[in-house]
Order: C-alpha cells, then sequence, then structure tokens
C-alpha cells in the first residue's frame, strides 16, 4: 500500500466534492461566503443562537450579527427572544428562508449524488460506513458538530452518526 499516495488520492477527492459543494449550495443561496450554511444550519437546528451560528458557519460574533441581518433584511431568517434568557435571540428561518434552505440543500445533494454515481450500492455503503466512522472518531465536541453539520439535510440523515455520537458522550443538542 502506498500511504502517501492513498491520503494525496483521498485528499483531492474531498476537495473535488468539497469545492462542487460549496460552488452549488452557494449558487442557491442569497449571497457569497456562509449564506448557505446559516440557512440550512438554521434549517438542521432552528432556533440557534448568534453564538452558536458562529460556530457553526466559522464567522465571529460580529461578522455573524451582520450576516442574521442581512438575512434577516431579506426575509429569510427572524430573530425571537427565547424563553429563558430575554437578551438572548434564537434565529429561525421564515417560509421563504425555508424555500431557500431547501434549494440549497437539494444543489448539494445534487452534487454528491452526481459525484459518487460511479459507486455502486455496496460500494457506497462501505463508503458511508467508513465515513460515519472517521466522523464520529473526529468529533470534538457539541460546538464542532454544528461545524460538522453546516450543510446538512437533517430529514435526510435518519441515524445521524453525530448525534448518536453526541448522545453516547451525553452532550445531546438542545
Amino acid at each position: 500500500m502506498d500511504e502517501p499516495r492513498d491520503r494525496n488520492v483521498f485528499g483531492a477527492f474531498a476537495l473535488m466534492i468539497s469545492d462542487d459543494i460549496v460552488r452549488a449550495s452557494s449558487s442557491r443561496a442569497p449571497e457569497e461566503g456562509p449564506a448557505a450554511s446559516a440557512l440550512a444550519l438554521l434549517a438542521h437546528q432552528p432556533g440557534l443562537s448568534v453564538r452558536m451560528l458562529a460556530v457553526g458557519v466559522g464567522l465571529s460574533h460580529a461578522g455573524t450579527v451582520r450576516l442574521a441581518d442581512r438575512l434577516t433584511a431579506e426575509g429569510l431568517i427572524e430573530s425571537r427572544a427565547t424563553a429563558t434568557d430575554g437578551r438572548v435571540r434564537s434565529l429561525h428561518l421564515t417560509s421563504a428562508g425555508q424555500k431557500a434552505s431547501a434549494a440549497i440543500l437539494a444543489a448539494r445533494d445534487k452534487v454528491i449524488e452526481e459525484g459518487l454515481s460511479i459507486l455502486n450500492k455496496d460500494e457506497m455503503r462501505i463508503l458511508a460506513d467508513i465515513a460515519e466512522r472517521v466522523l464520529r472518531g473526529r468529533l470534538e465536541n457539541l460546538e464542532h458538530s454544528y461545524r460538522i453539520c453546516r450543510l446538512c439535510c437533517y430529514e435526510g440523515c435518519t441515524n445521524c452518526p453525530i448525534d448518536a455520537e453526541l448522545h453516547e458522550r451525553g452532550q445531546d443538542r438542545e
């Protein structure tokens, strides 16, 4: 086995799929950058605080506030007071935001489906099993889970390996 070559081949594969996912999901978002991730993540986890959304999309708190303000101005998200602390706001998709998120996730799914279409069902199952092991093994904590799942279609991920790993660790998502 040529381990450096294998790592290079896998790295190129991962970057190719990742670049295609970012390009496709961004093409459906209202703006370039983390807007697609923000909308998809809020579909996955409605009611996130600005702080947790910032973790998920990889922006500073101030940058996430500006992003949320732009998405609010476009009618895609709304900010609500939380029941436990009136100072903390929770972010939710509007119906327009839900449609935008669905389009983003559909574009993402199409890219993945096309990118992996060369695999037969058995190979796909093997790849998914390996990917699940890596995801569970590399998961750092609850905050990291939001970053990992920022472009996931939660409805399509029954028995989510990230949620399962968090549960086993006693760190369930809110």
